[in-house]
């Protein structure tokens, strides 16, 4: 097919029409009946496009938006992910007790404060080699504010619970030893492995509890311990462990759920809790009363659940996996093979140039490229794309540091990221050719934004805010749009028969001409309710209302007809004869055919405008 400028082949025309197609439950259309619904759709993208809609700066920004949500499963490193997954599996199977050592440096510190850091770090492993206590030299020596509690004692924890780079150093250490320095962005860390067990798996708690605050007097804690005893005995005896928790226990955001806990694994909870919630085997077990910093708690185990095998929890790590910090690792392993894959070539004496043209002036977002004018050469080159100093200066320009940091530190650290960012889009901008799926689902999109952009404009909108031309259209076409046969009528909803007999027998005597309000309140007189009887008051085509429908309409009153435990009985006003609707009454139906009218008009321009051609010998061998 040949519309205006543009060629649109058999394989295109056959992949839209089977798609459209593919639905049976929806009534098949012939290929010469859906050839005219495609020719029609593509003039309309075609002139979006001759108006230059696709160049305006709302739909560069939404198909971006698009794109980028469509590009994301194509930029992940899938075998990198898979393998993080099954690390993550593999780990799980075990928890750790460790405890550490930290000296912190700053995550983009100079190569110098690093360098210290690390040396620091060795010559403290050195001391625990020879003989040293770890506790001792931890307590002396680590940065972790935690340390002079707990001596450096991290407890046991699992996959996930820590940084990913602790973890990895934990999980890599053999039990009784020391790690070598580990680093994180809080600093250098050392790392004991003091114990190694099979995974717990996880619990599912409810618990009563009675909080200790530390500065509580001791005649308060024993009162509290009494408190918790007493609530103890009574669940011996027998009363309900959901219903005491919502009324003893000072766990509020709990108690409202009879005590109920997340359910939760290792380092989730103080020990003395955790070990006491995994020591129970049943579910439905109770604890006596156990001690916390927290307070005195009584836990009773719901539902307790082993590790499960790698398929049945595969989706859920995989899931965790993306969340955490692991995403950056698997990131950074795609933008490696992406180099590879794309020659990257880098030049970094020329980096190095920036050192001495960046200065402190990035902390107070004064810094510019102009700063860099006289740097143009190239930085690196990815594919057949080029990227120079200019371009780098341009992006330090537009992404300043946030906070303090060694400039030499700032500099290499924007400039991977500069990179990571220019080797994605490479990528990305190569997924039209790579990927035949993504590239079909892109012209979608930017076909269907275009559409829906005109569409509104002249079809959509124009009908709504064309109050004239719609005025027009109704006059001529008013006849189309009538009411058939209608009952203005009156509901009354009645408590029960005693009051509808009461108001059947106003309305056919006394208050024949009564107002429902007038007849209401006489009701409410009679049975000293005010809430005996309501009444809606409509006009009403056949199928409007159940009620109206099942009475006579030649009648002045329905027969009593029963709803759920009320009664309804419907009076008739009068009968309004069959007859047009003014243009308010039917609004709706006419924009909407005045659309379909635009619509079709418009279809007849844009066909006059561009010449159409169609390869009636390839269309005839579709199938």
């Amino acid at each position: 097919m040949h519309i205006h400028d543009r060629n649109i082949t058999v394989s295109e025309f056959e992949r839209i029409y089977n798609k459209n197609n593919s639905n049976p439950a929806i009534e098949q259309q012939t290929v010469e009946e859906y050839l005219e619904l495609f020719i029609n759709f593509k003039l309309k993208v075609i002139e979006a496009e001759e108006m230059g809609l696709d160049t305006t700066e709302a739909f560069i920004r939404e198909f971006n938006s698009y794109k980028k949500q469509l590009a994301k499963p194509y930029l992940s490193d899938e075998e990198e992910v898979e393998a993080l997954v099954r690390e993550a599996f593999e780990r799980a199977q075990f928890d750790l007790h460790a405890s550490h050592i930290l000296i912190r440096c700053e995550q983009f510190a100079s190569p110098e404060d690093t360098a210290i850091a690390y040396e620091k770090t060795m010559e403290i492993r050195e001391r625990i080699l020879g003989g040293e206590d770890f506790e001792t030299v931890a307590r002396a020596t680590s940065d972790d504010p935690s340390v002079k509690d707990n001596g450096g004692e991290l407890g046991y924890f699992t996959v996930f619970r820590m940084v990913y780079p602790f973890e990895t150093g934990a999980y890599n250490t053999e039990l009784g030893n020391i790690s070598l320095p580990v680093r994180t962005r809080f600093g250098y860390h050392l790392i004991k492995i003091n114990d190694r067990r099979p995974a717990r798996g996880t619990v599912k708690v409810a618990h009563i509890m009675v909080m200790t605050p530390q500065n509580m007097s001791e005649e308060d804690q024993k009162a509290a311990k009494e408190k918790i005893f007493t609530y103890y005995d009574s669940l011996q005896m027998g009363m309900d462990f959901s219903e005491m928790a919502q009324k003893y226990s000072e766990d509020r955001g709990s108690a409202a759920r009879g005590g109920e806990l997340p359910e939760f694994g290792t380092g989730r909870m103080v020990p003395e809790f955790e070990d006491a919630c995994f020591a129970m085997k049943e579910a439905g077990e109770i604890t006596e009363p156990i001690k916390t910093s927290f307070g005195w708690h009584i836990i009773k185990l719901l539902e307790k659940k082993a590790v499960d095998d790698f398929e049945a929890s595969k989706e859920e790590i995989k899931a965790m996996v993306n969340r955490s910090d692991r995403n950056n690792y698997s990131k950074k392993a795609m933008v490696a093979k992406l180099k590879k894959q794309y020659q990257f070539e880098e030049y970094p004496g020329r980096l190095a140039e920036f050192y001495s043209v960046v200065d402190s002036t990035v902390y107070e977002k004064l810094w510019t490229a102009d700063k860099a004018s006289h740097l143009d050469e190239t930085l690196f080159k990815i594919g057949d794309r080029e990227y120079s100093q200019t371009d780098f200066a341009k992006y330090l320009e537009t992404s300043l540091a946030s906070r303090r940091m060694d400039l030499v530190a700032f500099v290499n650290y924007k400039y991977d990221e500069f990179v990571e960012t220019r080797v994605t889009q490479y990528e990305e901008d190569q997924l039209v050719h790579k990927y035949p799926d993504y590239r079909y689902l892109l012209q979608e999109y930017h076909d269907g934004i275009l559409l829906f952009d005109l569409t509104d404009q002249m079809v959509w909108s124009k009908a709504i805010q064309d109050t004239v031309g719609l005025m027009a259209y109704y006059e001529e076409n008013k006849n189309q749009y009538t009411w058939d046969k209608r009952m203005d009528a009156t509901l009354y909803t009645c408590r029960d028969n005693d009051v509808a007999n009461k108001a059947r027998e106003l309305l056919s005597k006394k208050m024949k001409k009564a107002t429902p309000d007038e007849l209401t309140g006489k009701l409410f007189e009679i049975f000293k309710d005010s809430t005996c009887v309501e009444f809606k008051q409509g006009l009403f085509e056949a199928g409007d209302n159940e009620y109206v429908d099942q009475m006579n309409w030649d009648q002045p009153l329905s027969e009593n007809i029963p709803s759920d435990d009320k009664i309804i009985l419907v009076q008739k006003n009068k009968i309004i004869k069959p007859g047009p609707k003014e243009l308010n009454e039917a609004r709706g139906l006419v924009t909407a055919d005045y659309q379909t009218y635009l619509e079709k008009l418009w279809i007849e321009e844009l066909r006059a405008k561009y010449e159409i051609e169609v390869n009636q010998e390839l269309l005839s061998k579709i199938e």
